[in-house]
């Protein structure tokens, strides 16, 4: 678990104890391994961290009835974690105490060009 502070605001980004890895090529590394690069990758590129924490903080303060969750899926080149593959498929949800990364692929293609 990594935490992101924007401003004053502070969210935490963890991937989930049941997370599925999915990799398409032949990988040697651990899954906790790609569990890090993911947590990492999105504490420290600021225009992630910045709108998941803003988007968290709007969710910790809404009134009312509102959903408490967004889902979210983001597909980054696989060169910016330093991971094996070409593209990683990230999927999870923001809630008020951060982000929850409930899915990973590491993908040899991109996956809207399959």
């Amino acid at each position: 678990m990594k935490k992101m502070v924007y401003g004053t605001i502070i969210c935490e980004v963890s991937v989930t104890a049941n997370c599925t890895i999915t990799v398409s090529d032949s990988c040697d590394y651990p899954k906790d391994t790609i569990a890090y690069a993911v947590e990492k990758f999105f504490s420290r590129y600021a225009k992630t961290y910045r709108e998941c924490t803003y988007e968290s903080w709007q969710l910790r303060i809404a009134k009312g009835r509102k959903k408490r969750t967004r889902r979210f899926e983001y597909i980054i080149p696989a060169v910016f974690m330093e991971l094996p593959g070409n593209w990683v498929h990230v999927y999870g949800n923001i809630d008020v105490v951060g982000m929850n990364i409930s899915r990973i692929e590491l993908l040899k293609d991109h996956p809207y060009f399959m």
